[in-house]
C-alpha cells in the first residue's frame, strides 16, 4: 500500500487503499470508516439529498485493490434508491443502501429548524492535527493514527453515560478530489463506538462494527462532525452504539451501528 495522503488512490478502474485506511482491529483489515467513506463517495444522485445510508460489511474488507460499483438510481419523483457495492475480486465485501429525497426549496415557519446543540457556543478545539496516542494504543499505522482528529466535547448538555465528540477527517478519502459531506459523516459516525469504549476497555475488549445505519436531514456543512453517543452491550456478545450528529451549522441526524463484542486476542 501507498503512504499517499489519502484514504484510497485509484488505478484504472481499482481503488486501491492506503496505510491511512486500515484498521485497529487487524493490520491487514480497513477501518471501518474508511469504508463507510469510499462507498459513500459512491453515491452518485444529483439533484438529490442521501437521507438514509445503511453500510453492511459483509466480509473483512482487505487491504486490497477492490472495485467500487454504483447501480442505477431507480425510484419516483421524490425518492429514489442507489446501491454501491465494494468488491474484493467478485466477492462483495462492503455495500451501502442509499435512499434519497429530491431537494426542493422551501418557506418553513419561523424557528422550525431549531434544537438544542450541546456544540452551539463551544469552543472548536485544534482539529488539524491526527489523534495523539492512536498508533501507540493500536499498534501500528492506521486511519485513528494518521487520518483522523478526535477531541473530546465537555457540556453539562450531555446526559449521563454519553459522550460528545469532535470529528474530523484530515486526508481526502481519493487524492486531488473533494470529499463528499455524506462521507466524512458517515466516517465521523463511525466513532460512535467511543462511548462502547467507554464501558469496555480497548486493551480487554473487541468491539467491531458490523454495520453504520446513518440518517441525516440534510448535506452535511463546515471542516467537523459533532456526535453525542451512547453504548450499550450485552453478555452475549452483541452490542449497539448510537449517536446524535451535528455539524457548524446545527442538528445533522443520527446514527447506530450494531456490533460484534469479543475479548481482544493479541495480533500474532
Amino acid at each position: 500500500m501507498s503512504g499517499a495522503a489519502s484514504l484510497f488512490r485509484r488505478d484504472g478502474d481499482l481503488v486501491v487503499p492506503t496505510d491511512l485506511a486500515r484498521g485497529p482491529w487487524r493490520p491487514d483489515a480497513l477501518h471501518g470508516a474508511a469504508v463507510a467513506a469510499v462507498l459513500a463517495c459512491g453515491i452518485d444522485v444529483p439533484g438529490w439529498t442521501p437521507v438514509r445510508v445503511t453500510f453492511d460489511l459483509l466480509a473483512p474488507v482487505r487491504a486490497v485493490p477492490m472495485t467500487l460499483r454504483a447501480s442505477a438510481p431507480e425510484g419516483g419523483r421524490r425518492v429514489v434508491r442507489q446501491t454501491v457495492t465494494l468488491l474484493d475480486g467478485d466477492r462483495p465485501v462492503a455495500r451501502a443502501q442509499c435512499l434519497a429525497v429530491r431537494r426542493a426549496d422551501l418557506d418553513l415557519p419561523d424557528g422550525v429548524t431549531d434544537h438544542p446543540d450541546p456544540f452551539a457556543g463551544a469552543r472548536v478545539p485544534d482539529l488539524s492535527e491526527p489523534t495523539r496516542g492512536a498508533r501507540e494504543a493500536v499498534g501500528w499505522d492506521c486511519f485513528d493514527a494518521s487520518a483522523v482528529s478526535v477531541s473530546g466535547l465537555r457540556s453539562s448538555a450531555l446526559e449521563p453515560g454519553t459522550v460528545g465528540l469532535w470529528v474530523r477527517l484530515l486526508v481526502p478519502v481519493f487524492a486531488g478530489e473533494p470529499t463528499p459531506g455524506i462521507a466524512r459523516a458517515a466516517a465521523a459516525a463511525d466513532y460512535a463506538s467511543t462511548a462502547t469504549n467507554a464501558r469496555l476497555p480497548f486493551e480487554e475488549w473487541s468491539f467491531m462494527n458490523a454495520e453504520l445505519s446513518l440518517h441525516v436531514s440534510r448535506e452535511p456543512s463546515g471542516p467537523w462532525i459533532g456526535l453525542v453517543g451512547a453504548g450499550l452491550v450485552q453478555p452475549i456478545g452483541s452490542g449497539i452504539s448510537v449517536a446524535a450528529l451535528y455539524d457548524s451549522a446545527g442538528r445533522l441526524g443520527q446514527s447506530a451501528q450494531a456490533l460484534v463484542v469479543e475479548a481482544r486476542q493479541p495480533v500474532a
